[in-house]
């Protein structure tokens, strides 16, 4: 045998071990950061389908026929109410104005605790969220006097002044303006 290294044709010496052992840390190093970044952007689209639902829920929880009266009474009031104007009002008005209130704090304790974005209140309630309580607080402040009770609607106020805030930063712009 002439030219032919015999340490060479043996299986399993012990450079060509530590050459696998080599090759074989380093592809479990490349699997490691393969598998992080494909985590990675495998939350980013479960944190986005989670933003469509809550979407979708919102849209569908609150688009009942009492939830758009309740918005039309508020919004079809000529001025902001107090108290004493809101006692004059029909009884079926009262209760979809209470039935908005309860509405309103359920959103605004969804979007405090992080499980719906202003953005999404933004887009679908920005009106019935400014403009009611525009015309409800009033009437709000003298029902917390009446009750000795400033949490009253306390989360239909925060919601606003968040949404107010928001529109600070970013200016609504209405969808049929917007190109």
């Amino acid at each position: 045998m002439t030219g032919i290294d015999p340490k060479r044709t043996q299986i399993g010496t012990m450079d060509d071990i530590q050459f696998l052992a080599n090759m074989a840390e380093i592809f479990g190093g490349v699997a490691v950061i393969f598998g992080i970044t494909f985590g990675f952007f495998e939350f980013r689209r479960y944190k986005a389908g989670l933003q469509r639902e809550a979407a979708a829920a919102l849209a569908r929880s609150f688009q009942t026929r009492e939830f758009v009266a309740a918005i039309r009474v508020v919004l079809e009031l000529p001025t902001p109410i107090d108290i004493d104007q809101y006692r004059k009002l029909p009884e079926t008005n009262k209760d979809l104005i209470w039935f908005l209130f309860g509405s309103m704090e359920s959103i605004g304790i969804l979007v405090s605790r992080g499980d719906l974005s202003i953005e999404l209140v933004d887009e679908f309630y920005s009106t019935p969220v400014d403009e009611g309580w525009r015309k409800l607080a009033p009437y709000v402040e003298d029902l917390r006097q009446e009750l000795d009770s400033p949490q009253a609607w306390e989360w239909y106020q925060w919601l606003h002044e968040r949404l107010s805030e928001y529109h600070e930063q970013i200016p609504r712009i209405p969808a049929h303006v917007r190109k």
